[in-house]
């Protein structure tokens, strides 16, 4: 028998991935830049309560919240694509598991993503 080391990062990421997969029948995955302003606004705001984040080695932030308003999670991660110290370039995306449709909708619009229509996002909206 060998000796398995678990990768503690690896299983971290994975728990955020099995808690937003089996929270809810409706997601929403969108892709952003500058995440970490939104992040900042989420754990500050009422409607929404910090449930885990993860900081790894390199600085990349995963966090998860839950919506009190709609019961829905939100996950936002954040990647840096440069290497270097002087660069800015942030991305990453955001993914959104509701229970109800209306839950997504509702959170989508808490989120004011570029304050648009939510009904302008139905298009990227995946039912599993």
């Amino acid at each position: 028998m060998t000796n398995h080391v678990v990768n503690p990062l690896a299983f971290a990421i994975e728990e955020f991935n099995v808690a937003i997969n089996t929270h809810g029948d409706f997601s929403y995955v969108r892709f952003g830049r500058n995440l970490d302003r939104l992040r900042v606004r989420l754990q500050g705001d009422e409607v929404t309560r910090l449930v885990r984040r993860l900081t790894d080695l390199e600085g990349e932030v995963t966090s998860l919240f839950e919506c009190d308003a709609t019961g829905a999670l939100i996950m936002v991660r954040e990647a840096h694509v440069c290497e270097s110290e002087d660069c800015d370039f942030d991305l990453g995306d955001i993914s959104i598991s509701a229970t109800s449709h209306d839950g997504l909708l509702a959170t989508i619009s808490l989120l004011e993503f570029d304050r648009d229509d939510p009904e302008q996002f139905l298009g990227s909206i995946h039912w599993e």
